[in-house]
């Protein structure tokens, strides 16, 4: 996890802000990056890419899609049964998400400062 000091000395990356914001590891994060590089993916496509065990990875995509970060699509196979994949939400969208994000922490930092009283 990216320490809050770094984010607030101005030193961190984009990358730095959406790990610290949704509490993801590297891991997840190049999850993230792979399914915006190649579209939708399932479970068992990610494993052997990432080299990772399914479960792994399957952990690390059900945080993505808790986090809004990715969505999960049930696809139906003719001869019966079911598959999930997985899509990333647009970069864009993330971005409109961290300056939300950001313009609301900001806005809570700066009522905490003026109802700050050290009477």
């Amino acid at each position: 996890m990216v320490e809050p000091q770094k984010i607030l000395s101005g030193e961190a990356t984009c990358r730095d802000i959406v790990k610290c914001m949704y509490r993801l590891s590297d891991f997840e994060l190049a999850i993230y990056r792979k399914l915006v590089k190649q579209g939708p993916l399932r479970a068992d496509d990610l494993a052997p890419v990432l080299k990772r065990d399914r479960s792994t990875v399957y952990r690390a995509l059900q945080k993505l899609v808790a986090a809004g970060l990715a969505f999960r699509d049930t696809k139906s196979i003719e001869r019966g049964g079911y598959y999930h994949v997985y899509a990333a939400v647009e970069p864009a969208q993330l971005k409109a998400k961290l300056h939300k994000c950001a313009d609301d922490w900001f806005e809570n930092m700066n009522g905490a400062i003026d109802d700050f009283d050290l009477a």
